[in-house]
């Protein structure tokens, strides 16, 4: 329902992939493949992992 731009935008928000993942398990519909959602819910895992590793490795910002 989003006009073309704003749905372009809204692919980089990782709880579409969720969302639609969950809608997909409970109704057998999703609004991007299932495929695509696993792929990119991945990514978001490991960018989010490494984040925490180089934060932990640094200790960036952690007080001691």
């Amino acid at each position: 329902m989003l006009p073309p731009v704003w749905q372009t935008v809204s692919l980089f928000n990782p709880v579409v992939y969720l969302v639609s993942g969950f809608r997909w398990s409970f109704y057998g519909l999703a609004d991007v493949s299932v495929g695509v959602s696993l792929a990119m819910t991945a990514v978001f895992l490991a960018v989010s992992l490494a984040i925490v590793a180089w934060i932990f490795k640094t200790g960036y910002r952690l007080k001691a």
